[in-house]
């Protein structure tokens, strides 16, 4: 889903960034997951329990009785608007989650501020991003089954979207024209083909898929 800009980001003292522009997904606030509804909070405590039972209602079962709520209140997960299963919301949330992470991550972490250079704060936020996928990667394909549902790929896709925004504005990007959008259409598909790359990636921490994502980012920046 293509995105509209107000303004543009500048760097701000520290290496950080300001970010002057808010897209259609980021309105005033760079709070991804809000905890404040029962629904939330539910998805937000299943997400510990994917290790274990996946991206499948028996997280969020053990959720709900984890918080002592009634079994019953399940049909607040399952009786929404969009018509989403239960599983696709998990996964959904899952996803968020993660983004809200990477921006906090972006945010705080001096190493990562310390990098100069736009194309390696990208890689570095890409291969930042993947390996939070570690402690769930034997479920990972049950989540991406989800995303990949005919009914729910629209907003499978508007979240892959959003990531690579976040991932460029965090990375410095201050493109205006049409480089911005084919930016984030290429940190979209590097970032797919490296989940996909992973999910296959017997290698220590992941070395190779790591290695991966230099590849392809570098492929990038030289286009």
């Amino acid at each position: 889903m293509l995105k509209t800009l107000s303004k543009t980001a500048k760097p701000r003292c520290g290496g950080s960034l300001l970010r002057l522009y808010h897209s259609s997904e980021h309105i005033g606030s760079n709070v991804i997951v809000d905890n404040n509804t029962i629904e939330s909070k539910i998805l937000s405590k299943a997400l510990e329990h994917i290790p274990r039972y996946g991206f499948k209602t028996g997280s969020i079962t053990k959720a709900i009785r984890d918080l002592e709520y009634p079994d019953s209140i399940q049909s607040v997960i399952t009786s929404n608007p969009k018509g989403n299963s239960a599983e696709f919301q998990l996964t959904l949330h899952w996803l968020k989650s993660k983004r809200q992470e990477l921006n906090n991550y972006a945010a705080e972490d001096p190493e990562f501020n310390s990098i100069t250079n736009e194309y390696e704060r990208v890689a570095k936020l890409i291969k930042t991003r993947l390996m939070m996928n570690s402690p769930v990667i034997g479920h990972l394909h049950e989540g991406l089954s989800q995303l990949v549902v005919p009914y729910n790929l629209p907003q499978s896709m508007e979240e892959l979207h959003n990531l690579s925004d976040d991932i460029a504005f965090l990375a410095g990007d201050m493109s205006h024209d049409f480089a911005w959008y084919s930016k984030r259409a290429g940190f979209s598909s590097i970032y797919v083909k490296s989940e996909l790359y992973m999910l296959q990636d017997s290698s220590a921490n992941f070395k190779k898929t790591n290695k991966f994502v230099d590849e392809k980012v570098r492929g990038i920046k030289q286009l």
